[in-house]
C-alpha cells in the first residue's frame, strides 16, 4: 500500500482519546508494515498489540490530514516502532475516539435485547449498527437504547441515543448510536493484549 508520506515526515499515533504522540515516519515495508521512530513521550512494551490510529499530513495536499488504523507489533532496541496497517488511508481528523471497523475486531458480537445485530464500526463514543432482517422494528431517531457487546476478553453494556437511522439500497437497516456516560467500550477495543 502506497502512503503519501516521505521519510522524516512528522506523524502522530493516537493511543487513546487523550494520548496522542508525535513521531517521524521511517519506511514502509512489505505486508502493510510501517516503521516509525520512537514517539515523544516514548511508547513502552505494554502497548504491544494495541490498536492505534496513525495520522499524517498529505505530501500532495499539505492541509489534508490522512489516517489509518494500525496495531503496534514491535518496539526495537534501536528506538523504532513497527506497526501493521489495517485500513487504507482516509481523510480524517484526530477524533476524540477513533472508529474501529468490524474486520479489525472479528470476535465482536452485539445485541439489542436477545436480537443479534451487526457492528459496522465502533468507537469509545458510539457505534454504527445494521439490524437483522427478521427484526421488524427500528429504533426511532432520538430514542434511547441499550446495546450489549461481547468481546473476546469480556462483555459490557452501553446506553446510547439513536442519532441516525436509514435503509440502504440493499434494504439493510442502519442505526448510528451515540454512547451516553462513560461506557467500558474503550478498554476492550483500544488496549488489546498481545496474542
Amino acid at each position: 500500500m502506497i502512503l503519501d508520506i516521505r521519510p522524516k515526515d512528522e506523524i502522530y499515533l493516537r493511543l487513546t482519546a487523550d494520548d496522542v504522540r508525535r513521531s517521524t515516519f521511517v519506511t514502509l515495508l512489505d505486508g502493510n508494515r510501517v516503521v516509525v521512530e520512537q514517539t515523544d513521550p516514548p511508547i513502552d512494551n505494554s502497548a504491544l498489540m494495541s490498536l492505534v490510529f496513525f495520522t499524517y499530513c498529505s505530501e500532495k495536499q499539505k492541509n489534508q490530514r490522512l489516517g489509518f488504523q494500525a496495531r503496534i507489533e514491535n518496539i526495537t532496541a534501536d528506538q523504532q516502532i513497527f506497526l501493521r496497517q489495517f485500513t487504507k488511508p482516509f481523510v480524517c481528523d484526530l477524533r476524540l475516539w477513533p472508529r474501529v471497523h468490524f474486520d479489525v475486531l472479528p470476535e465482536l458480537h452485539a445485541y439489542f435485547g436477545d436480537q443479534e445485530i451487526m457492528v459496522v464500526d465502533i468507537s469509545g463514543g458510539g457505534t454504527h449498527l445494521v439490524l437483522q432482517n427478521d427484526d421488524p422494528a427500528s429504533p426511532a431517531i432520538g430514542s434511547f437504547v441499550q446495546v450489549k457487546f461481547i468481546f473476546e476478553k469480556g462483555e459490557t453494556t452501553a446506553d446510547g441515543k439513536v442519532l441516525r437511522s436509514w435503509t440502504d439500497q440493499k434494504g439493510l437497516r442502519h442505526v448510528e448510536v451515540n454512547f451516553l456516560g462513560q461506557p467500558e467500550i474503550p478498554k476492550f477495543i483500544y488496549n488489546r493484549e498481545r496474542i
